[in-house]
């Protein structure tokens, strides 16, 4: 297959990258600030200009802007969507996956409730709201272009990286550092997406060699996890216990009546459970995920 990839230098894109390549996938790499030939990178202009001859059977459009952005910046995120379709025609593409953010729906509650892709989006922060806008941009263009697309909403994804917020969890399992904790670290149940996940549906999506009707998913690992049982985790994967000091509950009640500790303890103790039943269907996910 012929893939079209944004986002390749990105800490997902990167290791994508290596692997649709080991699956023998031809991959052009679209970046708004980079061009080589040498690396098979292109800029969109370049694309637009038809300097090359280049059809995808499938666009994965992975880049962002960041995570963290502004109301002012909500408008790029949209942009770089345009952008991104913009090239299809030029590209020759009917097939493109899209991937967004379990943030649509909102954020951490310390209500647990399922989550599936029929929950109404709500989203709080200023990435999840523009990752909404360009959900219902593409249905539009969609329909305009007549061609298909998958949107993945993904929760945090479980690499370490240094720069990821679980990676900085990561590195102070790995100095030893003492984590502070609460017993309802034990109890709360949040979904992650395990990159070898990831993979196993990208797989099966290009195997099939197109997408037959535009569907969203949840894409998610079947287990949601605590919060201390990542910890434990990631102490696992390196053969090193985590140094959780579980502090007194009488604590967590007192907090979380101060508003803005309440915020940050539901970021780190809250719940985000997502049901991946659809996913499981349509993909057949194999027991160990």
């Amino acid at each position: 297959m012929n893939i079209a990839l944004t986002g390749s230098t990105g800490l997902i894109g990167s290791k994508l990258l290596l692997d649709l390549q080991k699956m023998g996938h031809e991959v052009l790499c679209i970046s708004s600030s980079r061009s080589s030939q040498e690396d098979n990178i292109f800029l969109y202009e370049e694309i637009r200009s038809k300097k090359f001859n280049f059809n995808a059977d499938f666009v994965l459009h992975l880049a962002s802007i960041n995570s963290n952005l502004t109301q002012l910046e909500m408008h790029q995120e949209i942009d770089l969507l345009e952008k991104v379709t913009g090239i299809m025609e030029t590209l020759n593409c009917k097939n493109i996956i899209f991937f967004s953010t379990i943030k649509v729906y909102g954020e951490n509650s310390f209500d647990c409730t399922l989550i599936d892709e029929t929950f109404n989006q709500n989203p709080e922060c200023f990435y999840g709201k523009a990752k909404a806008k360009c959900e219902r941009l593409l249905e539009e263009l969609s329909n305009e272009m007549k061609f298909n697309y998958l949107i993945f909403r993904m929760p945090p994804v479980l690499i370490n990286h240094p720069k990821s917020n679980l990676g900085k969890l990561f590195q102070l399992v790995e100095k030893g550092i003492p984590i502070p904790s609460f017993q309802v670290g034990d109890i709360n149940q949040r979904s992650f997406l395990s990159y070898e996940l990831l993979a196993y549906v990208l797989e099966a999506i290009l195997q099939k060699g197109t997408i037959f009707s535009s569907q969203i998913f949840n894409l998610s690992d079947s287990e949601p996890i605590s919060t201390n049982d990542l910890l434990k985790r990631f102490g696992r994967s390196i053969n090193k216990n985590p140094r959780i000091i579980y502090l007194p509950n009488f604590l967590f009640k007192a907090m979380i009546k101060i508003n803005r500790l309440q915020l940050i303890l539901c970021r780190l103790f809250g719940n985000f459970y997502l049901s991946n039943a659809k996913l499981k269907k349509e993909f057949e996910l194999p027991e160990r995920f």
